[in-house]
């Protein structure tokens, strides 16, 4: 007798920004536009951890049911694709001798989608500008959670049906604006070969010569020099005549 085993909805265990970057900048920018539309006067498209009480809805891609956007308006954020820059060969970053271990490194570009839904073309636009400006001006902010170029090339796009975000949808009232923000992130791998032999030590050998003493110089009254091939001109000595570099000159230097 054998039972059919079933994998539990939702996120198996907490996932961050080494384990799911993607998945972890969405929830940045959900974040982001929840706290700002926070802050805002009743009234005003204040959003508030109470469903019932917020007047405006910032969620996850979905099909998103119409009756809730006709109570109010939404911004649905939808990830883009993400693409490796592919900056160095074979990504490599640094290898320890110790251990064999490689590091590798690059930047992966990705865009955000910011789908803001509303009744009208007037509202969703006021919204998607909203959307852009805060986006521009706290750019610093969202730098610090790993986000590169992020609020610089902001782009808002036309009044468009928002076709799959919407569902049912047997009319089609409602207008989509999408403010596109692209963004840039490191992506950082470390990698061990398994049957790698650590280095337990390294062998040294060194050895050091003295410098002769000053005075050992007065103890040799003669000593000879080998003195070789001296620069010459067209052949030509500077000081002498020339000498072949197959024969040394030897000299004897009287100190």
């Amino acid at each position: 007798m054998s039972a059919e085993r079933s994998t539990p909805p939702g996120v198996p265990h907490p996932q961050g920004l080494g384990e799911e970057p993607l998945l972890y900048f969405t929830k940045v920018y959900l974040s982001f536009l929840q706290g700002l539309f926070k802050q805002f006067p009743s009234g005003s498209y204040r959003w508030s951890e109470a469903d019932e009480d917020s007047e405006i809805m910032i969620t996850d891609q979905g099909p998103v049911p119409r009756d809730r956007i006709e109570q109010r308006p939404a911004i649905v954020t939808m990830r883009g694709p993400a693409q490796f820059a592919n900056m160095t060969l074979d990504q490599l970053k640094s290898v320890s001798w110790r251990t064999g271990a490689k590091q590798h490194t690059d930047l992966i570009s990705c865009t955000m989608t910011l789908n803001c839904i509303a009744k009208n073309g007037l509202e969703a636009q006021r919204i998607a500008w909203v959307v852009m400006r805060h986006l521009r001006i706290f750019k610093v902010l969202l730098q610090r959670t790993g986000m590169h170029k992020i609020g610089d090339e902001l782009s808002m796009g036309p009044e468009t049906p928002p076709g799959s975000l919407v569902a049912p949808e047997p009319t089609s009232e409602m207008v989509n604006i999408s403010v596109l923000s692209p963004f840039f992130f490191q992506w950082n791998e470390h990698v061990t070969p398994a049957d790698a032999a650590p280095i337990e030590g390294i062998e040294v050998h060194m050895q050091a010569v003295l410098h002769p003493d000053p005075g050992e110089a007065e103890l040799t009254k003669n000593r000879e020099e080998t003195i070789y091939k001296r620069p010459t001109i067209r052949g030509v000595p500077v000081t002498g005549t020339s000498t072949p570099i197959s024969n040394p000159l030897t000299v004897k230097v009287r100190t």
